[in-house]
């Protein structure tokens, strides 16, 4: 299901550099720059938590209005400080509604396999996002991949998964999406066989029948 656009307010900026920067920051507000569609990029300054909310809404398409102009653009890159916290800095390019992008959508894993109740099973997803290409106004706020049928035999890959009509993948089809194996426990001979094995030999003990040298 497409996203509600968000609308974000900005302003155009002027003053650039780390300085400046930080001192938007300690207001609640937040550096970006607006670019793409062959068109110089304007530094803004808009607010971050406004921003941060909509991305943890899943909105990949927002609206920026630019000192009163309004213009659709994509959450292209953000910057997070040291310790992934805090949202500093977010690139956004411009696009029209109907531009067919491509994006990376966050996988929603949906059910609970049989086989997980074996001795062992582990569930496994190398992937978190998937490559999609749609219209900009229609990306999806994430992709559902149902889990309920797994097995140990048949894993879950990209080209088996159902999007939303219009949606089309771009991940290589034949990429794991999730698959069940079973941790192998340690091979309890091998332990067996280390600990009833032979005494090793001691470094400077005399072999037997040697007598120590006058």
């Amino acid at each position: 299901m497409a996203h509600d656009i968000p609308v974000i307010e900005a302003q155009t900026r002027t003053k650039l550099g780390s300085r400046y920067a930080n001192r938007l920051r300690a207001e609640g507000k937040m550096p970006a720059v607006l670019y793409g569609h062959g068109i110089d990029p304007v530094h803004l300054t808009i607010d971050g938590k406004l921003l941060l909310d909509a991305i943890l809404d899943h909105a990949h398409l927002i609206e920026v209005n630019v000192d009163g102009k309004v213009e659709a653009a994509l959450i292209k890159d953000l910057q997070w400080d040291h310790l992934s916290r805090y949202l500093i800095h977010a690139d956004l390019t411009r696009v029209d509604r109907s531009e067919r992008v491509e994006v990376d959508v966050e996988i929603k894993f949906v059910g609970s396999p049989k086989a997980l109740e074996a001795a062992g099973a582990v569930l496994e997803h190398p992937l978190q996002a998937l490559t999609i290409a749609s219209r900009a106004d229609a990306i999806p706020e994430m992709i559902s991949v149902s889990i309920a049928e797994l097995t140990t035999e048949n894993p879950i890959h990209a080209g088996d998964v159902t999007l939303p009509e219009g949606v089309e993948l771009v991940t290589e089809a034949d990429t794991i999406v999730a698959a069940i194996t079973i941790a192998r426990e340690e091979e309890e001979e091998e332990v067996e066989g280390e600990e009833g094995g032979a005494e090793p030999e001691v470094i400077g003990k005399a072999k037997e029948g040697e007598g120590d040298e006058d």
